[in-house]
Protein backbone atom coordinates (compact mmCIF):
# COMPACT_ATOMS: atom_id res chain seq x y z
CA UNK A 1 0.00 0.00 0.00
CA UNK A 2 1.44 3.32 -1.01
CA UNK A 3 1.23 6.51 1.55
CA UNK A 4 0.95 9.85 0.36
CA UNK A 5 1.78 13.14 1.88
CA UNK A 6 0.91 16.70 1.03
CA UNK A 7 2.30 19.36 2.48
CA UNK A 8 0.94 23.01 3.21
CA UNK A 9 4.27 24.35 2.07
CA UNK A 10 3.36 23.24 -1.69
CA UNK A 11 -0.28 22.31 -1.18
CA UNK A 12 -1.56 19.19 -2.59
CA UNK A 13 1.51 17.69 -4.39
CA UNK A 14 1.51 13.97 -3.17
CA UNK A 15 4.77 12.55 -2.89
CA UNK A 16 5.10 8.99 -2.58
CA UNK A 17 6.46 7.30 0.52
CA UNK A 18 10.42 7.78 1.25
CA UNK A 19 9.87 11.10 -1.32
CA UNK A 20 11.82 14.11 0.02
CA UNK A 21 9.02 16.56 1.12
CA UNK A 22 8.81 20.34 0.54
CA UNK A 23 10.12 22.21 3.58
CA UNK A 24 7.89 22.16 6.46
CA UNK A 25 7.14 26.01 6.58
CA UNK A 26 3.23 24.99 7.91
CA UNK A 27 1.18 22.53 9.15
CA UNK A 28 1.43 19.38 6.81
CA UNK A 29 -1.39 16.86 6.23
CA UNK A 30 -1.62 13.28 4.88
CA UNK A 31 -3.83 11.08 3.32
CA UNK A 32 -3.73 7.51 2.81
CA UNK A 33 -5.40 4.63 0.91
CA UNK A 34 -7.11 3.54 -2.13
CA UNK A 35 -8.21 6.39 -4.07
CA UNK A 36 -12.10 5.55 -5.01
CA UNK A 37 -14.88 8.52 -5.72
CA UNK A 38 -17.43 7.15 -3.61
CA UNK A 39 -19.18 10.49 -3.51
CA UNK A 40 -18.95 11.86 -7.37
CA UNK A 41 -17.93 15.10 -7.10
CA UNK A 42 -16.85 17.08 -9.85
CA UNK A 43 -13.43 18.58 -9.93
CA UNK A 44 -12.85 22.21 -11.38
CA UNK A 45 -13.02 21.12 -15.30
CA UNK A 46 -10.77 24.68 -15.87
CA UNK A 47 -8.50 23.71 -13.05
CA UNK A 48 -5.62 21.92 -14.56
CA UNK A 49 -1.92 21.92 -14.87
CA UNK A 50 -0.18 24.73 -17.06
CA UNK A 51 -3.55 25.69 -17.84
CA UNK A 52 -4.44 29.40 -17.05
CA UNK A 53 -7.94 29.65 -16.03
CA UNK A 54 -9.96 32.13 -17.90
CA UNK A 55 -13.10 34.84 -16.02
CA UNK A 56 -15.02 36.88 -17.05
CA UNK A 57 -15.25 40.32 -15.87
CA UNK A 58 -16.26 41.17 -13.25
CA UNK A 59 -19.15 43.53 -11.80
CA UNK A 60 -18.25 46.76 -10.85
CA UNK A 61 -19.28 46.22 -7.31
CA UNK A 62 -16.88 43.54 -6.83
CA UNK A 63 -15.31 43.65 -3.47
CA UNK A 64 -11.61 44.02 -2.86
CA UNK A 65 -9.50 40.91 -2.11
CA UNK A 66 -8.01 42.76 0.27
CA UNK A 67 -10.89 43.27 2.11
CA UNK A 68 -12.02 39.58 1.90
CA UNK A 69 -8.90 38.86 3.21
CA UNK A 70 -9.05 41.07 5.95
CA UNK A 71 -12.49 39.82 7.66
CA UNK A 72 -11.16 35.97 7.52
CA UNK A 73 -7.65 37.09 9.08
CA UNK A 74 -9.90 39.19 11.56
CA UNK A 75 -12.25 36.75 12.30
CA UNK A 76 -9.74 33.98 12.63
CA UNK A 77 -7.77 36.11 14.92
CA UNK A 78 -10.28 35.80 17.16
CA UNK A 79 -10.78 32.11 17.62
CA UNK A 80 -8.50 30.02 19.47
CA UNK A 81 -10.72 27.08 20.46
CA UNK A 82 -14.39 25.97 20.64
CA UNK A 83 -16.67 23.49 21.98
CA UNK A 84 -20.18 22.39 20.93
CA UNK A 85 -23.15 19.60 21.20
CA UNK A 86 -23.38 17.92 18.12
CA UNK A 87 -25.26 15.27 15.87
CA UNK A 88 -22.64 13.33 13.43
CA UNK A 89 -22.49 11.27 10.42
CA UNK A 90 -19.05 9.17 9.24
CA UNK A 91 -18.24 7.55 5.87
CA UNK A 92 -15.39 5.52 5.09
CA UNK A 93 -14.47 2.79 2.99
CA UNK A 94 -12.93 0.98 6.27
CA UNK A 95 -16.23 1.46 8.53
CA UNK A 96 -19.38 -0.65 7.86
CA UNK A 97 -22.11 1.59 6.18
CA UNK A 98 -22.99 5.39 6.87
CA UNK A 99 -22.36 5.91 10.86
CA UNK A 100 -25.03 7.91 12.25
CA UNK A 101 -24.94 9.56 15.74
CA UNK A 102 -27.24 11.76 16.95
CA UNK A 103 -25.39 13.41 19.86
CA UNK A 104 -22.15 13.43 21.56
CA UNK A 105 -19.67 16.79 21.13
CA UNK A 106 -16.96 18.03 19.61
CA UNK A 107 -14.12 20.25 20.50
CA UNK A 108 -11.33 21.69 18.78
CA UNK A 109 -7.96 23.66 19.57
CA UNK A 110 -5.81 25.34 17.28
CA UNK A 111 -3.79 24.22 15.48
CA UNK A 112 -4.80 20.66 14.90
CA UNK A 113 -6.12 18.72 18.18
CA UNK A 114 -9.44 17.47 17.76
CA UNK A 115 -12.31 15.45 19.98
CA UNK A 116 -15.34 13.84 18.68
CA UNK A 117 -17.91 11.72 20.58
CA UNK A 118 -20.52 10.23 19.10
CA UNK A 119 -24.00 8.98 21.53
CA UNK A 120 -26.95 7.01 20.26
CA UNK A 121 -30.53 7.27 21.90
CA UNK A 122 -31.87 6.98 24.13
CA UNK A 123 -29.66 5.95 27.14
CA UNK A 124 -27.06 8.46 25.58
CA UNK A 125 -24.49 5.51 24.82
CA UNK A 126 -20.98 6.63 23.91
CA UNK A 127 -20.58 4.71 20.48
CA UNK A 128 -17.72 6.85 19.31
CA UNK A 129 -14.73 8.71 19.97
CA UNK A 130 -11.48 10.35 18.42
CA UNK A 131 -8.79 11.83 20.08
CA UNK A 132 -6.54 13.74 17.69
CA UNK A 133 -3.46 16.08 18.96
CA UNK A 134 0.03 16.28 17.34
CA UNK A 135 1.30 13.27 15.43
CA UNK A 136 -0.95 10.67 16.56
CA UNK A 137 -4.38 9.49 16.56
CA UNK A 138 -6.87 7.06 18.32
CA UNK A 139 -10.46 6.06 17.52
CA UNK A 140 -11.95 4.22 20.06
CA UNK A 141 -15.92 2.47 19.57
CA UNK A 142 -16.97 1.01 23.22
CA UNK A 143 -19.70 -0.82 22.31
CA UNK A 144 -17.42 -3.51 20.53
CA UNK A 145 -15.82 -6.16 21.59
CA UNK A 146 -12.24 -5.40 22.18
CA UNK A 147 -10.84 -6.40 19.33
CA UNK A 148 -12.97 -4.30 17.14
CA UNK A 149 -12.79 -0.84 20.19
CA UNK A 150 -9.58 0.63 19.68
CA UNK A 151 -7.97 2.33 16.90
CA UNK A 152 -4.47 3.75 17.04
CA UNK A 153 -2.19 5.65 14.42
CA UNK A 154 0.98 7.38 14.77
CA UNK A 155 1.61 9.82 11.44
CA UNK A 156 3.90 8.26 9.21
CA UNK A 157 3.51 4.63 10.29
CA UNK A 158 0.91 2.09 8.84
CA UNK A 159 -1.77 0.06 10.36
CA UNK A 160 -3.85 -1.78 7.87
CA UNK A 161 -7.11 -1.83 10.00
CA UNK A 162 -7.25 1.46 11.26
CA UNK A 163 -10.96 3.00 9.84
CA UNK A 164 -10.24 6.37 8.22
CA UNK A 165 -8.25 6.98 5.46
CA UNK A 166 -7.00 10.45 6.34
CA UNK A 167 -5.82 11.78 9.14
CA UNK A 168 -8.10 13.58 11.89
CA UNK A 169 -5.78 16.47 11.79
CA UNK A 170 -6.51 17.04 8.22
CA UNK A 171 -10.04 17.24 8.53
CA UNK A 172 -9.74 19.53 11.82
CA UNK A 173 -7.45 21.76 9.60
CA UNK A 174 -9.74 21.94 6.48
CA UNK A 175 -12.96 22.02 8.28
CA UNK A 176 -11.18 25.12 11.03
CA UNK A 177 -7.87 26.40 9.57
CA UNK A 178 -7.64 26.01 6.05
CA UNK A 179 -5.06 28.99 5.19
CA UNK A 180 -3.20 31.32 7.62
CA UNK A 181 -5.11 34.46 6.16
CA UNK A 182 -3.80 37.38 8.29
CA UNK A 183 0.00 36.03 6.59
CA UNK A 184 -1.73 35.57 2.57
CA UNK A 185 -0.83 38.27 0.34
CA UNK A 186 -3.85 39.75 -2.42
CA UNK A 187 -1.37 38.73 -4.57
CA UNK A 188 -1.97 35.44 -4.39
CA UNK A 189 -5.90 35.60 -4.18
CA UNK A 190 -7.56 36.19 -7.29
CA UNK A 191 -11.31 36.64 -7.74
CA UNK A 192 -12.99 34.44 -10.93
CA UNK A 193 -17.00 35.69 -10.00
CA UNK A 194 -19.24 37.60 -8.08
CA UNK A 195 -22.57 37.79 -7.60
CA UNK A 196 -23.85 41.38 -6.06
CA UNK A 197 -27.72 39.69 -5.48
CA UNK A 198 -26.08 36.88 -3.16
CA UNK A 199 -23.21 39.00 -2.17
CA UNK A 200 -21.00 36.12 -3.15
CA UNK A 201 -17.92 35.92 -4.45
CA UNK A 202 -15.46 33.03 -5.34
CA UNK A 203 -12.17 33.12 -5.15
CA UNK A 204 -8.96 31.13 -6.46
CA UNK A 205 -5.75 30.94 -3.71
CA UNK A 206 -2.43 29.87 -5.20
CA UNK A 207 -0.45 30.37 -8.56
CA UNK A 208 -2.40 31.26 -11.62
CA UNK A 209 -1.61 28.55 -13.36
CA UNK A 210 -1.80 26.03 -10.72
CA UNK A 211 -4.78 26.79 -7.94
CA UNK A 212 -4.20 25.29 -4.87
CA UNK A 213 -7.72 25.97 -3.28
CA UNK A 214 -11.10 27.68 -4.57
CA UNK A 215 -13.26 28.98 -1.36
CA UNK A 216 -16.59 30.82 -1.62
CA UNK A 217 -17.53 33.63 0.52
CA UNK A 218 -20.70 35.33 1.89
CA UNK A 219 -20.63 39.12 3.08
CA UNK A 220 -20.12 41.53 4.28
CA UNK A 221 -18.31 41.00 6.81
CA UNK A 222 -17.56 38.10 4.63
CA UNK A 223 -17.04 34.41 5.76
CA UNK A 224 -16.85 31.10 3.53
CA UNK A 225 -19.62 29.29 2.09
CA UNK A 226 -17.44 26.44 0.73
CA UNK A 227 -13.94 25.69 0.55
CA UNK A 228 -12.32 23.28 -2.01
CA UNK A 229 -8.55 22.21 -2.33
CA UNK A 230 -6.61 21.43 -5.31
CA UNK A 231 -3.66 18.94 -6.03
CA UNK A 232 -1.25 19.82 -8.75
CA UNK A 233 -3.62 18.58 -11.13
CA UNK A 234 -6.66 20.22 -10.51
CA UNK A 235 -8.31 17.05 -8.47
CA UNK A 236 -10.45 17.68 -5.58
CA UNK A 237 -8.86 16.70 -2.52
CA UNK A 238 -11.16 18.01 -0.37
CA UNK A 239 -14.81 19.61 -0.50
CA UNK A 240 -15.99 21.50 2.65
CA UNK A 241 -19.23 23.69 2.92
CA UNK A 242 -20.34 25.61 5.96
CA UNK A 243 -23.81 26.79 6.83
CA UNK A 244 -26.30 28.93 9.64
CA UNK A 245 -23.58 31.18 10.60
CA UNK A 246 -23.87 32.28 14.26
CA UNK A 247 -21.73 35.42 16.35
CA UNK A 248 -20.90 33.49 19.34
CA UNK A 249 -18.00 36.06 21.28
CA UNK A 250 -17.62 38.05 18.56
CA UNK A 251 -16.51 35.38 16.53
CA UNK A 252 -18.80 34.25 13.40
CA UNK A 253 -18.93 30.78 13.21
CA UNK A 254 -20.92 28.00 11.32
CA UNK A 255 -23.28 25.90 12.98
CA UNK A 256 -23.23 23.44 10.37
CA UNK A 257 -20.08 22.30 8.33
CA UNK A 258 -19.31 18.73 6.20
CA UNK A 259 -16.01 17.96 4.82
CA UNK A 260 -15.02 15.58 2.10
CA UNK A 261 -11.91 13.84 0.82
CA UNK A 262 -13.70 12.21 -2.66
CA UNK A 263 -10.25 10.67 -3.26
CA UNK A 264 -10.08 8.90 0.06
CA UNK A 265 -14.07 8.32 -0.20
CA UNK A 266 -14.47 10.15 3.58
CA UNK A 267 -16.68 12.55 5.16
CA UNK A 268 -17.55 13.62 7.87
CA UNK A 269 -20.45 15.83 9.00
CA UNK A 270 -21.61 18.14 11.85
CA UNK A 271 -24.72 20.17 12.82
CA UNK A 272 -23.90 21.93 16.11
CA UNK A 273 -25.63 23.59 18.20
CA UNK A 274 -24.58 25.31 21.70
CA UNK A 275 -21.62 26.50 20.42
CA UNK A 276 -18.65 27.70 22.47
CA UNK A 277 -15.86 29.92 21.67
CA UNK A 278 -12.63 30.42 23.23
CA UNK A 279 -13.94 28.31 26.53
CA UNK A 280 -11.86 26.86 29.54
CA UNK A 281 -13.80 23.63 28.63
CA UNK A 282 -11.13 23.02 26.14
CA UNK A 283 -8.73 21.53 28.14
CA UNK A 284 -5.43 19.19 27.61
CA UNK A 285 -7.72 16.48 29.22
CA UNK A 286 -9.94 16.24 26.31
CA UNK A 287 -6.85 15.59 24.01
CA UNK A 288 -5.27 12.56 26.10
CA UNK A 289 -4.68 9.38 23.79
CA UNK A 290 -5.58 6.98 26.22
CA UNK A 291 -4.68 3.82 25.11
CA UNK A 292 -1.89 2.51 23.25
CA UNK A 293 -1.53 -0.83 21.05
CA UNK A 294 0.87 -3.17 23.56
CA UNK A 295 -0.11 -0.92 26.35
CA UNK A 296 -3.36 -0.80 27.11
CA UNK A 297 -2.98 1.10 30.66
CA UNK A 298 -0.75 3.39 29.48
CA UNK A 299 -1.96 7.21 29.40
CA UNK A 300 -0.33 10.15 27.59
CA UNK A 301 -1.10 13.49 26.61
CA UNK A 302 0.17 14.25 23.04
CA UNK A 303 1.23 18.10 22.80
CA UNK A 304 0.01 19.73 19.72
CA UNK A 305 2.48 20.33 16.97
Amino acid sequence: MRVFQFSHSAPGIPLESGATSPPASAPAWRCRGAALVLLGLACAACVRQGTRLETNPLPPDTPEVSAILRDLASNDAAFQNFRAAISLTLESPKLTGIQQFDGGYVAFRKPDCLFVQGTMKPLGTIAFQLTSAGREYLIEFPTKRDDERYYYQLEGEQFENVPFNVYPSDIAREMFTPEDWDSLSPRHARIIAYDGAAQEATLLIGPARRPERRIVVRGAPWVIVENERFSEDGTTLALSTFADYEVVNGVRFPSKIDVTFPTESTRMTFEMRNIRINTDQVNDSLFTINWRPKNDHATHTTESR
